[in-house]
């Protein structure tokens, strides 16, 4: 004979188990939801690209240049010597100008001063950018506690997913 208390208490597991399940549901379509274009399109592709991109990311050595757009030729001749992928500078689009975008598929914003407002404008650029393709942000020369304001930024906005590449001269 069941007691009312082991019923109570299956019913109790039961609607625990099936709110799991919903919380698992929800991720997965916000996580789908904050995949790029380019990712949902062509995943294989995307992976295969950001793979080798962030392998010479590793490997980069910048020099110490005057300006932004110097570092941004820099990155574009490496990457394109280092992986042979389609690289473009500054392309015009409808999402806006990425200092570099790699088969169409990564864009990657080059930053040498991250002052409060270039941060702001810097996560603003590259949420748009997101919605078309994989975005990474290069920092340079930066202190390592600018570099995790802009990634605490990035979460706080639900950006979580755009990666940060600290690059120090010393």
């Amino acid at each position: 004979m069941r007691h009312k208390s082991d019923f109570d208490l299956s019913h109790l597991l039961a609607g625990l188990a099936g709110a799991a399940v919903g919380v698992s549901v929800v991720n997965s379509q916000i996580e789908e939801a904050k995949k790029s274009r380019a990712e949902r399109d062509n995943p294989e592709e995307v992976r295969e690209v950001c793979t080798e991109v962030g392998y010479a990311l590793e490997r980069w050595e910048p020099e110490e240049y005057e300006t932004e757009d110097d570092f941004v030729s820099a990155l574009a001749s490496y990457l394109n010597d280092e992986t042979g992928f389609e690289i473009e500078e500054h392309p015009d689009t409808h999402e806006g100008q990425p200092d570099v975008l790699v088969e169409d598929c990564l864009a990657i914003e080059v930053k040498i001063s991250l002052r409060k407002s270039e941060r702001d404008r810097c996560v603003g650029q590259c949420a748009a950018y997101s919605r078309e393709w994989v975005t990474w942000i290069v920092v340079l020369d930066e202190a390592a506690s600018v570099t995790g304001d802009l990634e605490n930024l990035l979460a706080d906005k639900g950006l979580e997913h755009i990666r940060v590449f600290p690059f120090d001269f010393d």
